[in-house]
C-alpha cells in the first residue's frame, strides 16, 4: 500500500512538474512560436490569395480578348493586361490582323458588304496599312522586351505582317527585309517558320505583281466621246445565229 501511494505521489509530482515546465514555456517563448506560426499561416493564405488573383486576371484577359472585335478594342485590352503574360502583344497582333482582313477584303472592320459605308476607300486603305504596321511593330517590340524563347513566335508572327504590309504598299524590299528576319529569328527552334519565310522570298516578285491594280490605260474606253453602251435587242440576236454560207449553199426545193 506504502508502495502505491509512493508511486502516485511520484507521478502527480512528475505531472505537476510538466506542467509548470509547460506554463513557463509558454511564458518566456510560447508567444514567439505562436506569432511565428501565425505568420506562416497569413503567408500562405497571402500566396493562395495572390495566386487565385491572377487566374481571375488572366481570365478575365482572355475573356476581353476574345470578346473585342475592333482594333480600338484590341487596343484597350493591351493597355488594361500589359502586365498579364502575352496578352498585350497577342492583342496588338489581332488588331494589326483586323485591319489587314480589311484591306483585302475592302472592307471596315466588323461591316458586311450590303452595309452603307463599308466600303474603304484609298485614303482608308492608306491608312489603315500604316496603322496596321504600327500594331505589328509595337507586338515585336514588346516580344523583343520580354525576351526568351516564348517571345520569338510572337516576334515571327509580327514580323510576317508587316511583311505582308509592305508587299500590300509595294514596298518590296521592306518585304525582304522583314522575311530574312523571320529566318534569323526562327533558326534553330523552329525551322517550319524559315521554310515559310523562304518560300515567300521566292516568290514575293509573283506576289506583288498579281496584287497590282489595272492601271487607266489598261481599262477599255469608248472608241467614241459620249459613246454608251447599247443592249441588243431580240432581233440582233436572232441574226447572230443566222449561217450566210449555209443560206448560200441550200439547194432548192424540186418542183
Amino acid at each position: 500500500m506504502d508502495d502505491r501511494l509512493k508511486e502516485v505521489q511520484t507521478t502527480d509530482l512528475t505531472d505537476s512538474r510538466v506542467n509548470h515546465d509547460f506554463v513557463d514555456w509558454l511564458k518566456t517563448k510560447g508567444m514567439n512560436w505562436l506569432l511565428a506560426i501565425l505568420l506562416i499561416a497569413c503567408a500562405f493564405l497571402g500566396w493562395d490569395w495572390y495566386k487565385r488573383k491572377q487566374i481571375a486576371e488572366k481570365d478575365q484577359a482572355w475573356a476581353e480578348l476574345e470578346a473585342a472585335t475592333s482594333p480600338a478594342a484590341y487596343q484597350g485590352v493591351a493597355t488594361t493586361h500589359k502586365d498579364t503574360g502575352a496578352i498585350a502583344e497577342i492583342a496588338m497582333l489581332q488588331a494589326g490582323d483586323s485591319l489587314l482582313r480589311s484591306v483585302l477584303t475592302g472592307l471596315k472592320p466588323g461591316m458586311t458588304a450590303d452595309a452603307e459605308g463599308s466600303a474603304l476607300t484609298p485614303e482608308e486603305r492608306t491608312t489603315y496599312l500604316e496603322d496596321a504596321d504600327g500594331f505589328y511593330e509595337q507586338a515585336g517590340t514588346m516580344a523583343a522586351r520580354r525576351g526568351g524563347l516564348p517571345a520569338k513566335p510572337i516576334g515571327m508572327a509580327s514580323l510576317f505582317g508587316r511583311a505582308a504590309i509592305a508587299e500590300a504598299s509595294g514596298r518590296i524590299g521592306d518585304a525582304r527585309t522583314h522575311l530574312e528576319a523571320v529566318i534569323t529569328m526562327s533558326e534553330p527552334e523552329f525551322p517550319v517558320f524559315a521554310d515559310q519565310a523562304r518560300a515567300r522570298l521566292a516568290n514575293i516578285d509573283a506576289v506583288v505583281a498579281s496584287s497590282e491594280l489595272p492601271s487607266t490605260t489598261m481599262i477599255h474606253r469608248p472608241s467614241e466621246e459620249g459613246e454608251a453602251y447599247t443592249a441588243p435587242t431580240a432581233e440582233g440576236l436572232l441574226e447572230l445565229f443566222d449561217d450566210p454560207a449555209n443560206d448560200a449553199g441550200e439547194e432548192p426545193a424540186a418542183p
